[in-house]
C-alpha cells in the first residue's frame, strides 16, 4: 500500500474510532447487552476475513482474547456511566501498562521515560476523578481505568502474534464478548429502532475500522501509528458534547491534556531516526 493512501486510510480510521462514544450514548440498552450485540456483529463480519486466511488458535491468541473482551466491557460500561472523555482517555494510557507489562514478563528495560510517562498519567488520572463538574459515577471511573489496563493485556498478546494472524484474536473476544452478553440481551427490554440502528452501526465499525487499520499500517512510519489515532481521543469527546449535550470539567480538560502529552511524548521518543519517515 502506498504511503498516501495509508495516511488517509489511518485518519479515516481514527475518525470513525471518534464516534464510538457518541454511537454508545445513543443506544438506550443495558451496556452489557450493547457489548454483546455490537460483539456477535462484529464476529459475523470477520468471519469470512479469518475462513480466508484460516485459524490458527495459540495461547497468545487466546489472552489477547480474553483481553478483548474484557477491555470491551469495561470500554462500554465506563462510556455508559463515566464521561466518554474519561472513557477513551484511558484507552490511551495503554502504552504505559505495555511498558510495565514487558518490564515484567519480557523481562525489557524500562527507561526514565516510562517512568515519568507513568507519574504523568496518574496525575491526570486525579484530575478526572476529583473534576465533580464533569459528571460520571466513582464506579464508572473507575470502571474506565481499567480500559487502558485490558488493552495494554490486548496489546501485549498481539505483539506476542506478530508473525501470526491478529484478527484471530479480535474474533475469539468478539465471540466471547458475544456469548457473555448473551444472557443480558435475553433479559434486557428489547431496544427502539433508532438504538437498534446505532448497534449495527457500532458492530459494523468495531470489524471495518480494525480490519483496515491493520491493512495501512503497514504503509505507515513508526512515528505516523503513533500520531495519527490521536485524532480519536481528540475528537470522540467533540462528538458526544455537540450531538449528547456532555461537556467535560475544566478539571478534566485538564486531566486529558496531561495524559494526551504524556502519551504523546512517550511515544515519539521511542521512535529511533530512521523510523521517522516511511519509505514511498
Amino acid at each position: 500500500m502506498s504511503h498516501k493512501k495509508a495516511v488517509l486510510i489511518t485518519c479515516c480510521v481514527a475518525f470513525l474510532w471518534s464516534l464510538a462514544g457518541w454511537n454508545i450514548k445513543m443506544i438506550q440498552w443495558s451496556p452489557f447487552a450493547i457489548a454483546g450485540g455490537r460483539s456477535m456483529i462484529a464476529a459475523i463480519l470477520l468471519l469470512p476475513v479469518l475462513i480466508k486466511k484460516g485459524i490458527k488458535v495459540t495461547p497468545a491468541a487466546i489472552g489477547g482474547a480474553v483481553c478483548y473482551m474484557a477491555f470491551n466491557y469495561c470500554f462500554i460500561y465506563s462510556t455508559k456511566y463515566a464521561t466518554s472523555a474519561f472513557a477513551i482517555m484511558m484507552q490511551y494510557t495503554a502504552p504505559v501498562y505495555v511498558a510495565i507489562l514487558s518490564w515484567l514478563v519480557l523481562k525489557e528495560h524500562v527507561t526514565k521515560m516510562d517512568v515519568m510517562s507513568i507519574i504523568a498519567v496518574l496525575v491526570g488520572m486525579l484530575f478526572f476523578f476529583i473534576d465533580s463538574a464533569g459528571g460520571g459515577s466513582i464506579f464508572g471511573k473507575i470502571v474506565a481505568v481499567m480500559n487502558g489496563i485490558t488493552f495494554a493485556g490486548v496489546s501485549f498478546f498481539l505483539r506476542i502474534q506478530k508473525n501470526e494472524n491478529p484478527v484471530v484474536s479480535m474474533f475469539l473476544g468478539n465471540v466471547l464478548s458475544g456469548i457473555v452478553g448473551l444472557f443480558f440481551m435475553i433479559h434486557s427490554t428489547i431496544p427502539d429502532g433508532t438504538s437498534l440502528a446505532f448497534l449495527g452501526l457500532a458492530g459494523f465499525l468495531c470489524a471495518f475500522t480494525y480490519m483496515m487499520y491493520a491493512l495501512a499500517s503497514t504503509g505507515l512510519s513508526t512515528l505516523e501509528t503513533v500520531l495519527l489515532p490521536v485524532i480519536d481521543p481528540v475528537m470522540n469527546p467533540v462528538w458526544v458534547f455537540l450531538f449528547c449535550g456532555e461537556r467535560p470539567g475544566a478539571l478534566s480538560i485538564a486531566g486529558a491534556m496531561v495524559i494526551l502529552a504524556a502519551i504523546l511524548i512517550r511515544g515519539i521518543s521511542g521512535v529511533p531516526g530512521k523510523a521517522f519517515h516511511k519509505e514511498k
